[in-house]
């Protein structure tokens, strides 16, 4: 029973028909709009923000961007756009307005990092492919900018493998017997990121490293032209409308409470609903307590990652890289844990993040075989990126629209940060 409760409640959405506005699905943040398929060094991929593990009075935060790069495309992808800025916004009283901004550029010959919004002006090499990771230390200030692995990691290939046959349970976590052993479809794909820590009262206008809450997201500008905007991952890609992805893109997060926040609580409500009537069971709670579809849904937008730092940053008060987003999103959304929690069974990137800054693990170079091996383009074993949108493997509507209720999982439980701010505020 434990492993066929994400096929129902997956039947149960597309029943619903809750998603009948999306025309196609893209993965996680990869590509999430069209603005972002036409200007991959603009999409914003994740954003991460989790204390030093070299000094806990500081807190990192790294964007990743231009997704799904095969090794073999390194050095041809392996640059940033100089007609791309990366922002990253923190808001300290609440307002969703953004008191603070750093603001990253490069040079026109893409080999240096600009830096303006903290204090002096601050410039930084890029570190090449296939360079060993070079950081700059400005007044105790880290900068890193360059190639990394992609440090997202989720059974994407297994998900789509289940909603194709949903009849057959799973054996291995999302997969049913025959299909394989779980495995990271985002194996062997690198990002460019950038990644900066600063301390934590840098961040809170504070005056201590344990206090203070701050609410932060990242942008994109092309020639002065936003292209996109995230804090939460896969919320663009589930919960907008394909024709107003690029217009939710360039809101700001104040704006996202009356557009789309009665979406998301309908859609919880809806799939607890469905999953519940076929159990006959009641909710148990999930990895943050036994919470409302209301309270989920309130968390969820605005789209920020809020940290509170008077507790354990971790997920969901922040965003770790180790942290396995997907898991936990399962039991918040469906209000399910212990007996009745669900996995995908891909626990850890695959590659071993640094237990230094950058923190991100080491690109894939050359010919790197994932685990189990991707297909390949006629000779060797180069990995290929994985398709994460439709791209023809789900070439009916009812499949598109349960790889959508899968990714509204991830979506939601990365708003956790703020339900659980919330409910530490009235005292539960």
């Amino acid at each position: 029973m434990r492993k066929s409760l994400i096929a129902i409640a997956t039947l149960a959405l597309v029943a619903s028909g809750a998603f009948a506005s999306m025309a196609t699905v893209s993965g996680a943040d990869h590509r999430d709009s069209p603005l972002n398929v036409a200007n991959p060094l603009a999409d914003i991929n994740d954003v991460y923000a989790f204390r030093s593990a070299e000094n806990s009075s500081n807190v990192v935060v790294a964007i990743s961007v231009n997704p799904l790069i095969a090794p073999s495309d390194n050095a041809s992808r392996g640059k940033f756009d100089p007609a791309v800025t990366y922002q990253v916004h923190i808001d300290r009283t609440g307002d969703y307005a953004g008191e603070a901004m750093a603001e990253f550029s490069v040079n026109s010959a893409a080999d240096t990092l600009i830096v303006n919004g903290l204090g002096q002006q601050i410039t930084a090499p890029i570190t090449p492919p296939g360079a060993s990771p070079i950081v700059t230390n400005v007044g105790g200030i880290k900068l890193f900018a360059g190639l990394r692995d992609d440090p997202f990691f989720f059974d994407l290939t297994g998900f789509q493998a289940f909603v194709a046959s949903p009849t057959k349970l799973p054996a291995q976590g999302l997969r049913f017997q025959g299909a394989g052993t779980p495995a990271d479809t985002f194996a062997g794909t690198n990002v460019l990121a950038i990644v900066i820590e600063v301390p934590i009262t840098a961040a809170t206008g504070g005056s201590s490293a344990n206090s203070g809450t701050i609410r932060a997201w990242a942008s994109t500008e092309r020639n002065g032209q936003r292209i996109d905007r995230m804090g939460i991952p896969t919320l663009n890609t589930v919960l907008i409308p394909s024709g107003q992805k690029d217009a939710f893109n360039q809101q700001n997060p104040i704006d996202d409470i009356a557009a789309s926040r009665p979406t998301g609580i309908n859609t919880i409500e809806t799939l607890r609903g469905a999953v519940d009537a076929l159990f006959g069971s009641p909710q148990t709670g999930g990895p943050l307590g036994d919470l409302t579809s209301e309270q989920v849904g309130n968390a969820l937008l605005p789209d920020v990652v809020t940290i509170n730092f008077a507790n354990p940053v971790q997920f969901p008060n922040g965003r770790r890289l180790q942290d396995d987003v997907i898991d936990a999103a399962l039991g918040v959304v469906l209000n399910r844990g212990g007996a009745n929690g669900i996995a995908d069974g891909v626990n850890a990137n695959d590659r071993a993040f640094l237990g230094s800054f950058p923190y991100l693990a080491e690109p894939h170079g050359g010919a790197v075989t994932a685990s189990p091996a991707p297909s390949t383009g006629g000779s060797g074993g180069t990995v290929r990126p994985p398709s994460t949108g439709d791209a023809g493997l789900f070439a009916d509507r009812e499949s598109m629209w349960a790889l959508s209720a899968g990714f509204f999982f991830l979506a939601v439980s990365l708003g956790g940060a703020g339900v659980f701010a919330a409910l530490r505020a009235r005292g539960r």
